[in-house]
């Protein structure tokens, strides 16, 4: 299916924005996640951390639970990794399609979208690219924790020190979530957006830059108002790039339906 303009004249779609209620949700089964695991390294901590001078079978129980909880996590994040990215990846696909089909029907065009190999090709890569980031999520907090628990084993550090290191490990991770919620949202949004605009025909679009970053990338703000290929993307800084697709880029662009002499 190829859509055209009804008349010589270029139809430009209104953009599509990132859903936030998408990225929230995202970002809440990731911190929920943290949460969990937070709450079993604290029981952990508490049952088997040494009280006091640290002795060699303290240590030794120590390092046996810790090994365990690491064994455990690594296998709990296999499983529910691919379950929230799934969720996440459905939820995008949705939102993004139902704007999509907003933007087109107050242009005058009704479609509606079904499943395809394109769609689904775009869809597998945004549930595959996720359910790594979130293993990494959890496998780098507890990476963390392992090495602030023997610095501080180590040096003799008390429950309350171990505790504000902990807190610190627990912080770089939540904040790290924080902005995989955020950027995948837009990745995501991006990928299903270029499918679906390659399936209907639309070859071109315009850049629309967000003005929302407080140090913005100075290609991007020259590129606001810029026809692009859909396929390709904008030649940026030595490389293709598509709207969104950059770590903290909240681009969008405005899909393009040809005039019939176009």
């Amino acid at each position: 299916m190829k859509l055209s303009a009804p008349s010589d004249k270029d139809i430009v779609l209104k953009p599509i924005q990132p859903n936030l209620g998408v990225e929230a949700a995202y970002r809440k089964s990731l911190k929920k996640l943290l949460r969990e695991m937070r709450t079993d390294v604290q029981g952990l901590l508490e049952r088997h951390y040494p009280k006091g001078i640290a002795q060699d079978g303290l240590s030794d129980g120590l390092q046996a639970a810790l090994s365990a909880l690491l064994r455990y996590w690594a296998a709990r994040l296999d499983k529910l990794a691919p379950q929230i990215a799934e969720i996440f990846a459905n939820q995008s696909a949705n939102h993004t399609e139902r704007a999509f089909q907003t933007a087109l029907r107050e242009a005058g065009f009704t479609v509606r979208f079904r499943a395809t190999a394109r769609q689904q090709t775009a869809l597998q890569a945004v549930l595959g690219g996720n359910v790594s980031l979130i293993r990494s999520i959890g496998r780098q907090y507890l990476d963390r924790v392992e090495e602030s628990v023997w610095r501080s084993v180590n040096a003799g550090y008390d429950m309350a020190q171990l505790t504000r290191e902990l807190r610190k490990d627990y912080g770089i991770s939540e904040r790290r979530a924080a902005f995989i919620a955020r950027d995948q949202t837009n990745k995501a949004k991006a990928a299903i957006e270029k499918a679906r605009r390659q399936e209907l025909g639309i070859t071109e679009a315009i850049w629309m830059h967000s003005h929302a970053g407080k140090e913005p990338r100075p290609s991007h703000v020259a590129a606001d108002g810029k026809r692009f290929d859909v396929g390709k993307g904008m030649y940026l800084d030595g490389k293709w790039v598509q709207p969104g697709t950059e770590p903290n880029c909240r681009c969008t662009s405005r899909a393009v339906i040809k005039g019939f002499n176009a």
